[in-house]
């Protein structure tokens, strides 16, 4: 924390520059944001919240919604306030939340290399995943508090804080359910420390909830989520909007027939969706093997791996339903992190290719691009090779460390049966 306040003391002018922008395009959004961005169905759900109203119906000539109950108890705070000023105040928040984030990354960092440098590793971070943030920003999305959570969570439990580490963890999933898989990571090392408390807090948000919304109508909003938004994954929902990314909607874009989008058809074969979806179940069992394979390996471990938080994430960004753009912002954690680990194993080559990569796809924005060559990197699905590619990396250090764990391991044994035999 030392080092971040000498930081922000002698770059106060960066600080200050960040604050100027912050209020600019805060204003700009002001007038800008309409009835099909996010933010407006966050806002138009919480004044159903607040209204008594059913919350997975249709709001007219917007989004669907897409969260668990627990969720719209952060959007009636939006609904409180009129929609420009509820615009404004989030993309502040946003733009604050950026900063909070950065601190995090750098204090996990920090936890796990206290003696490293590692500026340039954060700062390739950064650099990596400044589109995602940006987009967060501009379309006033809500990643960026999962982020938060999911960051402060993991480090809070690493500082030795379990029952409040715990209880964010178990916010930010029910909040985005893809959080759950970092609660999965916890309860393969610690069953009972971790089911319990989070069964315990899960009780607590659902008490909350039905405080505000009364029993009958607090009970039916998680039927409606599981039946309205939830359930249509399971029996094969997929999304093929072009800025949907994920390993499902890569493998739909590509590989079923759909309208074109921005005038673009992009699927190079026209398979039976259920043949698609069976490929995909597979690919993802398989990510989720290989990451749970390494949790569970390394579960006795004084401390939780850096590489299965990677790991994690990663497995996140590939296996949900779907993961838009805005979702990519933990690339920030896992582009600093594989850039360090990458420098310690001394793989040169490796660790310059996935900066070449993880910044170009994080620059290939329709700003740089112009709109038709971007609509282009969308409809192909170049952030989720991006994230294939690195949970690639990932799991090749993880087996490397696997191979260092288990020599370790049998030296040890060797070492201790000569020290018996010599001792007889």
């Amino acid at each position: 924390m030392n080092e971040i306040l000498a930081f922000a003391r002698r770059r106060w002018y960066l600080l200050a520059a960040f604050l100027v922008l912050a209020i600019a395009i805060a204003i700009r959004q002001y007038s800008y944001q309409g009835p099909n961005g996010d933010v407006y169905i966050y806002w138009a759900v919480g004044g159903k919240f607040l209204a008594d109203k059913p919350l997975y119906e249709p709001v007219p000539g917007s989004q669907e919604f897409l969260y668990p109950p627990v969720a719209v108890l952060f959007c009636q705070i939006l609904a409180l306030m009129p929609f420009p000023v509820a615009v404004v105040a989030f993309t502040l928040f946003n733009f604050a939340a950026w900063l909070v984030i950065i601190a995090l990354v750098y204090k996990l960092l920090r936890f796990y290399f206290p003696n490293a440098n590692l500026q340039l590793a954060l700062i390739i971070g950064i650099v990596a995943s400044i589109r995602y943030f940006w987009h967060n920003i501009l379309w006033v999305n809500v990643n960026e508090v999962i982020a938060l959570l999911c960051f402060g969570g993991l480090y809070t439990y690493l500082k030795g804080h379990r029952l409040a580490a715990l209880g964010l963890l178990t916010l930010a999933m029910w909040i985005k359910v893809m959080a759950l898989l970092i609660v999965l990571t916890l309860v393969f090392r610690k069953p009972k420390q971790t089911i319990i408390p989070v069964l315990g807090f899960t009780v607590l948000f659902a008490v909350i909830l039905i405080g505000f919304r009364g029993v009958n109508q607090g009970i039916q909003d998680y039927f409606d989520y599981w039946n309205i938004t939830f359930k249509p994954f399971l029996t094969g929902k997929v999304f093929t909007d072009w800025i949907a990314f994920g390993i499902s909607p890569l493998l739909s874009k590509l590989l079923t027939s759909h309208d074109a989008i921005n005038g673009i058809v992009y699927n190079v074969v026209s398979w039976p969706p259920a043949v698609v979806g069976k490929i995909s179940l597979v690919i993802r069992l398989i990510i989720m093997g290989v990451t749970y394979r390494y949790v569970w390996l390394t579960r006795n471990q004084r401390q939780l791996p850096f590489l299965a938080i990677l790991l994690t994430f990663l497995t996140m960004l590939l296996v949900s339903g779907v993961a838009w753009e805005g979702h990519h912002v933990t690339l920030l954690l896992i582009v600093a992190g594989l850039y360090h680990l990458l420098t310690v194993q001394q793989a040169t080559s490796l660790r310059r290719w996935m900066c070449v990569v993880a910044i170009m796809v994080g620059f290939m924005t329709s700003d740089l691009l112009g709109n038709r060559l971007s609509d282009y990197t969308q409809a192909y699905t170049l952030i989720t090779y991006n994230v294939i590619f690195l949970y690639i990396i990932a799991a090749w250090l993880s087996e490397r460390s696997l191979y260092v764990l288990n020599g370790s391991a049998m030296r040890n044994q060797v070492e201790s049966r000569y020290a018996d035999q010599h001792e007889r």
